[in-house]
């Protein structure tokens, strides 16, 4: 876990999406950015990203800072059992959790844009 409490989210728990609305209460808005170095994929009902180390990929995800010692181990504990892995990403000089996947499956589609919200949309 991240030791300032702090998360990029670019899935479900981005606002308003269904795994925030359970830790809303406890979920600090910090702002809204486009990590570079990210590929966005779906998993149908949630997202995966992996790094590309290529600038021209990017991905649109929410910083927040968890106020919550059990509900930080509970979004961690349930990013894991789902196979993500706990990574951290520089934002304006701080690092923020990030939960990815080490490498594409192969049967997902990408998100060329990486905007999660924006693909979800009907």
């Amino acid at each position: 876990m991240n030791r300032n409490s702090q998360y990029a989210f670019y899935g479900s728990l981005m606002m308003g999406m269904e795994n925030h609305i359970p830790y809303e209460k406890h979920l600090k808005f910090l702002g809204k950015v486009h990590l570079t170095g990210f590929k966005m994929f779906s998993l149908r009902q949630y997202p995966y990203v992996v790094r590309s180390n290529d600038s021209n990929h990017r991905i649109v995800a929410e910083l927040y800072k968890v106020s919550d010692r059990k509900t930080e181990q509970s979004i961690h504990q349930m990013e894991l059992e789902e196979g993500y892995i706990f990574s951290e990403v520089d934002v304006a000089d701080d690092k923020f959790g990030i939960y990815i996947f080490d490498t594409h499956l192969v049967d997902s589609a990408e998100i060329i844009d990486g905007d999660w919200r924006s693909y979800r949309k009907p």
